[in-house]
Formats: structure tokens, sequence, C-alpha cells
């Protein structure tokens, strides 16, 4: 009687199992004798059927859990992301509010008008995102001097849920109107 051997796999004919021969399925002359069982396999000789899916039984769920794990990190990412362009955004209105506070501060004729000035282009600016505080502290009132505005805002980060304020500064200099009004 001949003796007939089993055919070895040919390269590119389905997923491969090293444990049970490597061929696409139980059939004559491929895996380990027509679909006979490997130990420890959980199923017949056929690779990707049986129990395991063709996966080992230790990374069942994996990308569940991944995904899961990943998913709070992903999130407060994305809440700081939204933190930090807002508190960008509020550095710039504050800024330009200063900005708009010391030239309105600039073409008045005194120094408490200049004050007043001040006060209304900043609330006027920042058009009730927070109760500015204008200050024009080191502003020396004559011909040719600067003037200076510190416009202060505590900006709200309650909307990201850490219920937290941060308090926003800016300032302008900018010179005294040689040609002022004239009332």
């Amino acid at each position: 009687m001949p003796v007939i051997f089993p055919a070895p796999p040919r390269p590119g004919r389905g997923r491969g199992c090293a444990r049970c021969g490597g061929g696409p399925g139980p059939g004559p002359g491929q895996g380990r004798g027509g679909g006979e069982p490997v130990p420890g396999h959980g199923g017949g000789g056929a690779p990707g059927h049986g129990r395991g899916g063709g996966r080992r039984g230790g990374e069942r769920g994996s990308l569940t859990a991944e995904t899961v794990l990943l998913a709070p990190v992903f999130l407060l990412f994305m809440l700081f992301l939204v933190g930090a362009g807002r508190v960008v955004e509020a550095q710039g209105e504050v800024n330009g509010a200063a900005r708009d506070a010391a030239r309105a501060a600039s073409v008045e004729r005194t120094l408490s008008d200049a004050e007043d000035a001040a006060d209304r282009a900043a609330k006027e600016s920042l058009s009730g995102e927070c109760e500015p505080e204008v200050s024009l502290a080191g502003t020396d009132w004559k011909e040719g001097a600067l003037v200076r505005v510190e416009v202060t805002c505590s900006l709200d980060l309650d909307f990201l849920g850490f219920g937290a304020a941060k308090e926003m500064k800016g300032d302008s200099v900018v010179p005294l109107e040689q040609f002022r009004r004239v009332e």
C-alpha cells in the first residue's frame, strides 16, 4: 500500500495556523489529516472556526476595554482645548477693551472725564461678558504725556464644569492727544 504524505501549505491560500497545519480548511491532503481536532485549539482543524474565532482567548474584548479607558481621557483633552481656546479669546478681548479705553481717554479734556470715557469704552467693548475694572494709574495728565490704561476682568470658566474663574488683565498706552475735544 502506498504511503501518502500531506501536502505542504501553499502561500497565499487563507490564514494559516501553526498548530493545525495551516490550510484554509479541512480537506484532503491539508491540515492535520482532514480536520481532526488539535488539542487545546478550541475546535476543528480549520483556523478561524471554533470557539476563539481565530483569536486567542485573552484578547477577546480588548478593543472595548481600550475604548472605555480612552474615552474619558479624550473627553478631558477636548475640554482642555475648549478652555484654552476660551482663555486665549478672552485675553484678546480684554486687550482690545484696554486699547479702546485708552483711546477714548486720550481725547478727553480732564482726567475725570477721561476715567469716565475709559470705563464706558471698556464696558461697551466687553459687552456684558464681565464687569471690567478700569485703572488710569500712572497717567500724567499734561501736554505730551502718555495715557496708561489697565483693564481687569474675571473670566468665568464654569461652563467647563470646573467652577473656576481666571482673572484677565490687559493694558494699553497711547499718547495724550494734542488736539483734544474743545467744549
